[in-house]
């Protein structure tokens, strides 16, 4: 069997195993919302199954898998931490799909979100196919997309952890129940942690632009899906939705002068 072929159908069967996994702790606690901590683990899990079985060399595997890991480990570690651990309410995204589902709410839980997202995770396996057959050694001196990659990647992480942060400590204030959060990063951008999210995945997916495959490109595929999915679908959108509804008319001045996505000075109101 073709080698690819091979990687890509274990990691397609990686998925649908954890994401099983996943749907069925959801179900055991009534809380959908560990498909959030599963989201980063399931990709980093991937791209582990391409690098154990690719032909790369273990710097192009790890020039990529170090930073996915961080990745992972931060988000679902946090997601975990504030949102499961806690016994927090299941997020309202779920509990609307719940009242949407009616009678076949497991059934299409399992479906329509957790072997979805399953599906979307192997979309974003460009940077992981294209390190799996890089055969980079650091003495090549071929380091201008790695450091250009890496820098994106720590600046995402490190944004995304500050906007996580800012956010939760304000929520968490008593003084600020029912306020809506506008300071920090939160002034210049209406969504910066998923902002942060898309600088990350940049990041990942120019470093492998190095390996001089003429197929490299592909790897740019992934920060392209994660811009669509947290822009148009299933970021931006149901934070929007959620907001209007809890917020109103706060959130709709805020819509008017505060960037939705990438951040910029406020506009006059």
């Amino acid at each position: 069997m073709n080698p690819f072929v091979n990687s890509y159908i274990t990691a397609v069967s990686f998925s649908c195993f954890f994401m099983s996994l996943m749907w069925f702790w959801g179900k055991s606690r009534n809380n959908y919302a560990v498909i959030d901590v599963g989201w980063g683990l399931v990709i980093a899990g991937i791209a582990s199954i391409f690098a154990a079985l690719g032909n790369g060399t273990v710097y192009a595997k790890l020039a990529i898998l170090v930073p996915v890991w961080i990745w992972a480990i931060r988000l679902s570690g946090f997601l975990y931490w504030t949102r499961i651990r806690t016994g927090h309410p299941e997020d309202k995204r779920y509990s609307d799909f719940r009242n949407d589902y009616g009678d076949w709410v497991h059934r299409k839980f399992f479906t329509n979100v957790f072997l979805l997202q399953g599906f979307l995770a192997l979309l974003l396996s460009g940077p992981f196919i294209v390190a799996s057959e890089w055969q980079w050694n650091p003495s090549s001196f071929e380091f201008v997309f790695p450091a250009t990659g890496g820098i994106l990647f720590l600046i995402g992480v490190f944004g995304e952890g500050l906007a996580d942060k800012q956010l939760h400590s304000f929520l968490e204030a008593p003084t600020n129940k029912g306020k809506l959060c506008n300071v920090g990063l939160w002034k210049y951008s209406r969504h910066p942690n998923y902002f942060f999210e898309w600088v990350i995945w940049l990041g990942i997916g120019i470093i492998p632009l190095a390996s001089g495959f003429r197929w490299a490109p592909v790897s740019l595929f992934s920060p392209l899906v994660m811009f669509v999915l947290l822009r148009f679908i299933s970021g931006v959108p149901f934070a929007e939705k959620s907001s209007l509804s809890s917020k109103g008319n706060i959130f709709r001045g805020y819509q008017k002068t505060t960037n939705a996505f990438f951040p910029w000075f406020p506009k006059e109101s």
